[in-house]
């Protein structure tokens, strides 16, 4: 599920499959607090990166790097 929280955000879905993680994430109390934390990220992304404010599909790949890191650092 955290490839969906990961394709989510960077808007990588398709709209059925936004529609059914979504869902996915109302149901989920452990995946709605990720989803929660990395939509936090992607507000803090933008708010601190004003050179980027009209390029938004430059932060979503920052984000989605980011959360690739994050989540290989909890692989380990």
């Amino acid at each position: 599920m955290r490839n969906f929280l990961n394709r989510y955000f960077a808007d990588e879905l398709t709209s059925d499959e936004k529609t059914n993680f979504l869902q996915e994430v109302d149901n989920s109390e452990e995946l709605k607090e990720e989803f929660i934390v990395n939509q936090n990220l992607l507000v803090l992304l933008d708010w601190i990166s004003p050179e980027y404010e009209n390029n938004k599909e430059v932060v979503q790949h920052k984000l989605y790097e980011f959360m690739c890191r994050m989540e290989q650092h909890k692989d380990k």
